[in-house]
């Protein structure tokens, strides 16, 4: 009588294939999760970047007298003229704090989080939980609200605003618009891409 013999997967080998794809696994996904939160915060970013152009610009066209507009600061224009034309559901502007609901400040990219940055600012939350506050000089968006990391350039972007050429040079006679700061320049100089985390 022949034995015949059957090809079979031993115990063993079973738990060396699950090791290993487990290893696999395991060194993957935080990569995949870091490359999908750059993507959503890029996407975010270039949106609350879109819906503040579009509500200066609605807010340029309707004035008469845009001096008024021009002479305020980023944090008087979102309390005074930009609110109208935001889809806002959270309104921290009258409180004009940096400890609101809306924005806790942010700490600059990759530093401790005790280094705290809390500019005096005045916020609205919109819709998507993106918030939109305005300080003396620039507007800062919050891609998720106010929860963390609150880090510039992670999910936090500056820009400017005020009279500036093509190239976001002051200039009396440029255009008045908005122009990106350190990480939010890399971020559209990368055609809103995150690269450099």
């Amino acid at each position: 009588m022949q034995i015949k013999k059957i090809a079979a997967v031993t115990l063993v080998e079973l738990l060396v294939v699950l090791t290993v794809i487990s290893t696999i696994t395991a060194l993957t996904l935080p990569a995949l999760k870091r490359h999908s939160q750059k993507t959503e915060y890029a996407k975010l970013a270039q949106k609350g970047y879109n819906i503040l152009e579009q509500a200066i610009d609605l807010c340029i066209a309707e004035s008469t007298d845009d001096s008024d507009m021009e002479n305020s600061t980023a944090s008087t224009l979102v309390r005074d003229y930009l609110k109208k034309h935001l889809v806002v559901t959270k309104d921290c502007t009258a409180e004009n704090t940096s400890t609101t609901d809306c924005f806790k400040g942010y700490r600059s990219f990759k530093g401790a989080p005790s280094d705290v940055y809390n500019p005096a600012a005045t916020s609205v939350m919109l819709a998507d939980g993106i918030v939109i506050s305005g300080t003396a000089v620039s507007f800062i968006i919050d891609v998720n609200g106010p929860s963390e990391p609150n880090m510039e350039g992670v999910d936090i972007f500056i820009f400017n605003i005020g009279h500036y050429d093509i190239n976001c040079n002051i200039s009396s006679t440029g255009q008045w618009k908005l122009c990106p700061q350190s990480h939010a320049k890399n971020l559209m100089e990368d055609n809103w891409t995150i690269t450099y985390w």
